[in-house]
């Protein structure tokens, strides 16, 4: 795909480009060298042991990293959503090579620009170019928080604390606290930007496991699903004391998420409909 064909609106929308009159995006990307690529589903966009020599920004679809040993095992490290970087850490490595590979969750398209250029300003030393370093960098601070609060979410004990953990996290619906990009938030209804299996491997468990705990959630009163929305029951919300894992709500949970289920039921309706 060429550059040229990417509406402004879209790029408009890319953190990358914040603070950055409209005008300017175009010519910049031009002297920059930029272009798009696009990906197929289940296509590797980097491979292990690759010379990476270009920031890559999703423009859309979701993109994992991951990790594979020689027995073919993948170990899922984090996914990547639309407007958010991948790649740059090892780009701005001495040895630009990665030890980890990018494969594409869906159609993707990825917007790549190259590191020295986008380093480095030019003779010209435009403004926009400088606000582009920064929130480069502003960027890599944010992907950075994300990944720690995933190593806080995966030290829980079980999948169920886990859940939670990551569910109450996207409710703040603050990216910089570390809540995933393209989330839609009603009240304690939240819609994730990825499907059960893209959770499961953000998790690390396999898709069966997840909806085999997400049903027993729902039995016990924490949450109702439906699709990719999920609603935290009242019991759900409230912080649990350190070192005591909710493993299974009390009678008076499972009764109040019954009775709350038909009001749960019309604002995912309405989230869905809006």
């Amino acid at each position: 795909m060429e550059l040229a064909e990417i509406q402004d609106q879209q790029l408009m929308e890319l953190p990358l480009f914040d603070q950055i009159d409209r005008n300017d995006i175009r010519p910049m990307l031009t002297c920059l060298g930029a272009f798009v690529h696009e990906y197929r589903g289940k296509e590797y966009a980097v491979l292990d042991n690759e010379l990476m020599a270009h920031v890559c920004v999703l423009m859309s679809g979701c993109i994992f990293m991951l990790k594979e040993d020689q027995e073919g095992h993948r170990s899922f490290l984090t996914y990547i959503q639309p407007g958010e970087l991948f790649g740059e850490s090892f780009a701005l490595r001495h040895s630009p090579v990665t030890s980890v590979s990018f494969l594409t969750a869906r159609p993707s398209q990825v917007l790549c620009l190259p590191l020295a250029k986008t380093l480095h300003t030019c003779s010209n030393r435009c403004v926009f170019h400088e606000t582009l370093v920064s929130n480069l960098y502003e960027m890599l601070s944010r992907k950075n928080l994300a990944l720690m609060q995933k190593i806080d979410i995966l030290s829980r004990d079980t999948l169920r604390d886990k859940l939670l953990s990551f569910l109450r996290l996207q409710l703040t619906g603050d990216s910089k606290a570390g809540a995933s990009r393209g989330l839609s938030i009603q009240g304690s209804t939240v819609t994730l930007p990825m499907n059960k299996s893209e959770l499961a491997h953000y998790l690390n468990v396999n898709r069966t496991s997840l909806c085999r705990e997400l049903h027993a959630m729902e039995q016990d009163g924490l949450l109702l699903v439906r699709g990719d929305s999920y609603t935290l029951t009242e019991c759900a919300m409230q912080a649990q004391p350190a070192g005591k894992p909710l493993q299974k709500a009390s009678a008076g949970c499972r009764s109040a998420g019954a009775a709350q289920k038909p009001q749960i039921d019309k604002a995912q309706r309405d989230l869905h409909s809006g």
